[in-house]
């Protein structure tokens, strides 16, 4: 790397464009052609010196912001005296973080819970699924339509999005699909959302139970907002709705917290904003800001159901623990879980407002900083834009130097998940350059 740091900024970009494009995996898409390099805050640098106000986060993982000079010196200080040694250690970074992850949880509060570490969300998920029939002694695992968590079979199996799921079967047994919550696409057909639905996706759920599982129904894992899925948050009593049916019928809830944790919905948790407390949690992207780590938290009861044999050789790290430790404290002391919650209303409300003067804008929603929107090429008939209208968009906000993110079932939603330090002057910027590049891909695509 050194040798091409060294090399002028334009021959740094165009060889590792090729160095992309001839050694790495097409699976792994970039949107841009642009080499970032540096990173503070809200703000990154490319490799020719141009600046950018980050509202994707790096898929909403920098929640502290890029290089926090707090979490950097602690990594610093650790990668010099400990790196690595794998689960089958101990290490005191990882024995406090598991406490101070205990303490915040909305399980069982007041007692302990135990956590698991790994390295990734989908390692995480994957690894609550697993718990969960331990502790059921149940083998069936009921996920949503139009949610996504993770890569491996059983995540996948679990992941609810035609587009991640192509090619990719056959799929582990035991996983069945409830209805999305997502109403402005309602999968049962209602015109009428919460609560004149009844909440009729969450009371499907007794329906499946009757009729497509074999009474061996060991967890239900949802998202409290869809993340991949389009960034949409759940209407305000799903979860209370579901809970009820869950709990009737001895179901453990797994709340699957990688994207929406930590601050990113308004809340430390974002399940916290629905007033349920899950049986079994999922944690990742924002716990470190930056760095690999994933979690798993449960009640000591259900924990203590599975005794392995496991294994994770970088759970746990040490360097990601205290990177893990260092954000917590920053989240705390810098208030950023009250300023995504304030800052996040005012990025909601301006959103909204470009929604009434733009055609192709629809359905904007979101919670604290996680704020998504449909783009449509008719709001009439709610069909959804296509690949190059979205890449339209990004590419017109990158111009702009504005990085902004996508998913959807349709892949056709723009996402709006900057690092929590973000300021309304901040946002005020990102939502101008976003009015102003969707005029003129209206205009380019005749959208009216």
């Amino acid at each position: 790397m050194n040798k091409l740091v060294e090399q002028s900024s334009k021959n740094l970009k165009e060889e590792v464009n090729e160095l992309h494009q001839d050694y790495i995996m097409p699976c792994v898409h970039s949107w841009h052609d642009v080499v970032f390099v540096e990173g503070r805050g809200t703000t990154l640098k490319d490799s020719e010196g141009k600046e950018y106000l980050d509202c994707f986060a790096g898929v909403a993982v920098v929640n502290a912001g890029h290089c926090h000079p707090k979490i950097v010196q602690a990594v610093r200080e650790q990668a010099g005296k400990l790196t690595h040694l794998s689960s089958l250690f101990q290490t005191a970074p990882e024995a406090y973080l598991a406490k101070k992850i205990s303490d915040s949880l909305p399980i069982q509060r007041g007692k302990p819970k135990k956590i698991y570490f790994c390295n990734s969300g989908s390692e995480a998920n994957d690894h609550a699924i697993t718990l969960a029939k331990k502790f059921s002694r149940k083998f069936e695992i009921i996920g949503l339509q139009n949610a996504y968590h993770g890569r491996t079979a059983s995540t996948i199996s679990a992941s609810g999005i035609g587009s991640w799921l192509a090619d990719m079967g056959p799929f582990v047994p035991g996983f069945i699909h409830a209805p999305s919550y997502y109403c402005y696409r309602c999968p049962l057909g209602h015109t009428e959302g919460p609560p004149k639905c009844g909440y009729a996706c969450a009371q499907y759920i007794k329906h499946m139970l009757n009729t497509e599982t074999s009474s061996s129904v060991a967890a239900f894992i949802a998202e409290p907002a869809y993340g991949v899925g389009g960034v949409i948050p759940a209407p305000p009593d799903y979860f209370k709705e579901v809970k009820r049916i869950l709990d009737a019928n001895n179901i453990l809830f797994i709340a699957d917290e990688v994207q929406t944790g930590f601050g990113r919905m308004g809340r430390m948790f974002g399940i916290e904003n629905y007033g349920v407390d899950p049986d079994i949690m999922t944690l990742a992207k924002g716990l470190a800001s930056g760095f690999p780590i994933g979690a798993v938290a449960s009640t000591s009861e259900i924990a203590d159901s599975y005794h392995g044999p496991t294994f994770s050789t970088y759970g746990g790290n040490p360097v990601s623990c205290v990177a893990a430790l260092a954000n917590l404290d920053v989240l705390e002391e810098e208030k950023l879980v009250e300023n995504s919650a304030r800052v996040g209303a005012h990025a909601l409300k301006v959103m909204i407002a470009l929604e009434e003067r733009h055609p192709s804008l629809d359905c904007v929603d979101g919670r604290g900083l996680m704020i998504g929107a449909e783009v449509v090429k008719s709001k009439r008939t709610r069909e959804p834009a296509g690949d190059p209208i979205l890449e339209a968009i990004l590419r017109g906000m990158l111009e702009k130097g504005i990085i902004i993110g996508r998913g959807g079932l349709f892949y056709n939603r723009i996402r709006f998940q900057p690092p929590l330090c973000i300021t309304e002057a901040e946002v005020d910027k990102a939502m101008d350059a976003l009015d102003s590049t969707l005029s003129e891909v209206e205009k380019s695509f005749g959208i009216s």
